[in-house]
């Protein structure tokens, strides 16, 4: 159930860190805030599921506040991408970004601070190649978020830099559903059991360093 696609693409030369971030990250998105903020920043990305999807499949493409801003296109780090979901996913959500787009029409009736989708982002151990990674990606998904019903769509970005030393650690964007997918009447509401608050978050933490086998080399 998860269509992985590489792309490679040309590699640029080393570009900066915005800011340190921890090992494992989980934000929800939202587009409370995004008046108070600059449009053309990189988190002109984050405030919409469909902007995110586009961002960490480093696409081009608008939401609904308009075109995304795509300086991430050349960034040259997409490894693989693909999407885990349940096995009885109608087809029309198995691909593209109808998904994400139905979500954020949805949060949009309720307002800036409606939670469309929950946007993880978490280091890869440098020392496995990417086909490992791909593995630990998955294994990780279906485990502890598919199993619970979610759907997740995932991208492995590799930064490369000058004289071969990266600017930041592999890491994976885990793109996960915050609301009800199915056909049924509670179609687009919010899901409260799906990393909604401190502790399902701690529990997804934990659960994917027990994945990848370590969390101090990472922490550290």
């Amino acid at each position: 159930m998860s269509d992985v696609t590489t792309a490679p693409r040309p590699l640029e030369a080393g570009r900066p860190i915005l800011r340190p971030r921890p090992p494992f990250n989980a934000r929800p998105v939202c587009a409370a805030g995004r008046e108070s903020r600059s449009t053309e920043g990189p988190y002109a990305t984050h405030y919409t599921a469909t902007a995110s999807w586009l961002y960490i499949n480093r696409l081009s493409g608008s939401d609904r506040f308009g075109q995304v801003p795509d300086a991430y296109l050349h960034r040259g780090d997409l490894m693989a991408a693909g999407r885990c979901h349940p096995q009885k996913l109608p087809p029309r959500l198995r691909s593209g970004d109808t998904l994400w787009r139905d979500a954020d029409d949805a949060a949009a009736l309720e307002g800036p601070r409606a939670i469309t989708a929950t946007h993880v982002v978490a280091d890869l151990p440098p020392e496995a190649d990417p086909a490992r990674w791909t593995w630990l990606v998955e294994q990780y998904a279906y485990r502890h978020l598919v199993d619970k019903g979610m759907i997740v769509d995932w991208a492995i970005h590799a930064p490369k830099g000058a004289n071969g030393v990266p600017p930041g650690p592999p890491h994976v964007h885990l793109l996960a559903t915050a609301r009800f997918w199915r056909p049924t009447g509670r179609c687009g509401s919010r899901q409260w059991q799906w990393l909604a608050n401190a502790d399902q978050i701690r529990t997804a933490e934990d659960d994917w360093f027990r994945t990848i086998g370590t969390r101090f080399a990472l922490a550290a």
